[in-house]
Parts: C-alpha cells; structure tokens; sequence
C-alpha cells in the first residue's frame, strides 16, 4: 500500500518539532523543577526514540514544501533517521560520560537539539537560501557545545571553530548573494538546468568553499584537529558523525549541477589533497582524538571521491555516511572512556588495553580496522562501493590515490591495535564494570561487523534513497 504523501508529511515534520519542545524541555524544566535537574539527558534519548516513531515509510515521490526550500522524499527519510540515530547515541555517550559541567546540562542537551535540527533541514533543503540558514542554525550551536566545559582547550577549541566557521559563512553567503543576482530561482533543480557564466563559477566556488569547511576537505580543514581534541569527547563524536554528513549532501547536489568543466575538476583535486594530506599529517599524531580528526578528513576526501561514480556513487556515500558514523562514534566513545585529561587520551596510553580490558580493545580494534578498510568489515564495503563507482566513470587516476592513501592510513590506525595489543602498560588500567557507555561501544562494535557481512539490507535502503538526490 503506497503512503499517504500528506500524512507522511505531516508525521515527518512532527519529528523535528518535537525536537524543537524537547529541546525547551530541556532547558527550562530544569529550571522550574528541582527534581529533573538530574534528566535533561533521560529527556533527549526519550524524545529521540519518539520523534523515530514519526519516521515512516515515505512514498516513492518528492514532496516540495514552501516553494521548494524543504525536499522530502526517501531520501530525506533516510537522511533524518541517520541524524536521529547520531543524536540519541550521543546522549546516551554524554549520560555515561557528561560532556558539561552539572549546571549547564540543560544548555547542553538543547545545543545539542538544536544542532540536529539545522542538520535535518539542511539534507532536506531544496533551494541555496535554506541551506545556508540550516548551516548556520547547526553552525552556532556547535561553536558553544566545542566550549561547554568552559576548559582551557575547549574554549580555545571554540573560539578557533568560531573564527573560521564565520570565515566559511561569509564566503557562503557571498557566493548565494551572487548566484541570487543572476538566478530567478536557487533551487538546486533550477541551478542545474540553468547556464554557468564566469560570475556565476565564481558564485557556485564560494557555496562550495563554504560547504566543503563545514566537510572539512582540504584546505578548508584547519580547524579540525584543535576542535576535536579541544571539544567535550561525546561533542567530537556528534561532530566528525553528524555534522560532516550535512556538507556532503549539500556537496553532492552543488557537483550534481554540473556535467563536468572546472568546477568538477575543482572537486577533483580537493578530494586528492584532502586523502593525501590527511593521511600524511595523520601519521605523527600521539594524541587518540587528533588522530582520529585527520582520520575525519580523510574520510571526507574518500567520500568525496564517491562524488564522480554518478547513481552508483550517491549510493555509496548513503551507505558510507552511517558506516563510517558507526565507526567514529565507537572510536571516540573509547575516548571517552580511557580520558583522564581534558584533551583525551594519548595513543600510548591504550598500551596494555587488551590485558586488562579485552572486549574493550576488541571493540577499537574493530573500529580501527573498519577505518582503514579491512574486510569483512563494513568499512572495507563502503571503500570498494565508493571507489568502484569513480572507477567505473572513468576517474582511475583519483581512485589509485585513494587507495594509496588507504594503505598509508593502515601505519596509524594499527599503530592503536599495536599500542593496545603488542606493549606493555606503562600504568595499571582501573577495571570498571560496564556502563552505558561500554554498551554503545559494543553496539557499535555489532553495527561494524554486521553492516559489512550482511551489507545488502542497509545498501538496498541507500539505493532508494540515492534515486532522490
């Protein structure tokens, strides 16, 4: 029986709205209430579990909303359920492991709902003007959660996300600013059927300078590691999982614009930079979260290769964006976990790991070798999917340094599994019965192995989401 696209509507945006009263709930209960000082974080996995229920089945149709700005169709379905997923995963990581001092949880957990829902609108947006509004409403919050503990490193963390986050919105803003002077319309579907003059490359190269900051693609990743290693851990996690995946799809409708010419040779050399110069500055990291930020980037150039395999491409990175979600996720909840310090544990730090805590250096080893795309894991899937469709339309070249990089990535990522499982301890790791946050790690841990064995399920939901892009 096909959906009713009315009542899909309807239920699909009672989801972010609810967000939007749990958010208030959040901040203000407290407030009022002294007994629910202590459940701002039970309030948010709660209204995550509910908004999920609102999530349904979408008929295989795209529904424009007000005049265009907002798409939903399958693919947004996809989209929103994958945020949601990042949302309560990270609440319930920031539960175990709080992320804020006890006074401002409320004001944590509503940035955090507001973040996610400027994510939501932004892989929904139809037109340049919401994406941009969506940016910036997932921007700012995220700029406070990087200083929320008020450390030293966070709010250094902060002011440099800040700084250069405005930097990429003023190259945004300028560019649409342009595009809107020689366009009727900003629809992604009116852009691309319209004819690209010098002023308008010039337009489309600022929203995509803009956007492939908030990616992180070379040289618009600066910012990266200080935040990362300077943020709140469950913050960095909600970071390199959710965050990224906005920029990606508002790429991938600005690439899908154009047939080729010099902006494709554009996204050409940016996802070649951003695979070699990730990976390289990747290899002399000590510190657990400044690796695994340039693990990010590098990632987002991998992803960006997926860009020139066309249907088949879009396909992989849907699969691509949870897969390696899952494995981000996992990874800094192991931070989490092992931090004593505010800028997260060293490498050498897990030295000992698989002694004391097996399943837990199992876990990150899993994690480990999904990143760097080792089968069966699904990493290694979401790699061969990625690179096969950019080899497939003829772009050799650009998977032959993927794949170089790939190898190169192996150096760093089994420097962990070596630290974990080949040295001794250099002190005595404290035993510590498992928590909520040992759980989300062996969930994830599952989600790695099961999403490359059993690949098909969530590849086939990728695919009918990708014949909306």
């Amino acid at each position: 029986m096909t959906p009713d696209p009315i009542s899909f509507a309807a239920g699909a945006l009672a989801g972010p709205l609810l967000l939007l009263l749990a958010a208030a709930a959040c901040l203000l209960l407290p407030l009022f209430l002294r007994s629910l000082r202590g459940t701002p974080g039970l309030i948010a996995v709660g209204a995550v579990l509910v908004a999920l229920t609102f999530l349904r089945r979408a008929p295989e149709v795209q529904l424009s909303l007000f005049n265009g700005a907002l798409l939903l169709s399958p693919l947004s379905v996809y989209l929103w359920a994958f945020v949601l997923a990042v949302l309560g995963l990270t609440a319930l990581i920031s539960i175990a492991r709080p992320a804020a001092p006890e006074e401002s949880t409320g004001e944590y957990y509503f940035l955090l709902f507001m973040a996610s829902i400027g994510l939501m609108t932004l892989v929904a947006a139809g037109d340049l003007f919401t994406a941009f509004i969506a940016l910036e409403l997932l921007s700012l919050p995220v700029y406070a959660l990087a200083g929320v503990k008020r450390s030293k490193p966070g709010l250094e963390a902060a002011y440099k996300y800040f700084m250069l986050g405005a930097f990429g919105s003023g190259m945004t803003i300028m560019g649409v600013a342009i595009l809107n002077a020689l366009y009727p319309a900003l629809t992604f579907a009116a852009l691309k059927g319209g004819t690209a003059t010098p002023l308008a490359l010039a337009g489309f190269l600022l929203v995509i300078s803009g956007f492939a900051f908030k990616t992180a693609l070379v040289p618009f990743h600066m910012w990266v590691p200080d935040a990362y290693e300077g943020a709140p851990t469950p913050v960095a996690a909600f970071m390199g999982a959710a965050v990224k995946a906005g920029g990606v799809i508002v790429l991938w409708r600005l690439f899908d614009i154009f047939d080729g010419g010099p902006v494709h040779r554009i996204f050409w050399w940016l996802a070649a930079i951003t695979a070699i110069t990730a990976n390289l500055m990747a290899l002399g990291q000590s510190g657990l979260k400044r690796l695994l930020a340039y693990s990010s980037v590098a990632h987002a150039g991998y992803m960006a290769i997926a860009f020139f395999g066309g249907q088949q491409g879009a396909q992989a990175v849907l699969y691509y964006l949870p897969v390696y979600a899952m494995a981000t996720i996992g990874a800094f909840s192991v931070a989490a976990v092992l931090e004593k310090g505010e800028k997260g544990p060293q490498i050498e730090d897990l030295a000992g790991l698989a002694k004391a805590r097996p399943w837990l250096a199992g876990a990150m080893a899993a994690f480990m070798f999904s990143l760097a795309g080792v089968p069966p894991l699904a990493g290694f899937f979401a790699k061969f999917y990625a690179f096969a469709g950019a080899v497939n339309s003829g772009n050799t070249g650009l998977v032959v340094i993927g794949v170089l990089m790939s190898a190169v990535s192996m150096y760093y990522y089994l420097k962990v599994t070596v630290a974990m499982y080949m040295k001794p301890a250099a002190g005595e790791h404290v035993y510590e019965a498992p928590g909520l946050a040992e759980g989300v790690i062996f969930l994830m841990a599952a989600g790695v192995l099961l999403a490359g064995v059993f690949s098909r399920p969530l590849l086939a939901l990728a695919a009918q989401a990708a014949r909306f892009f």
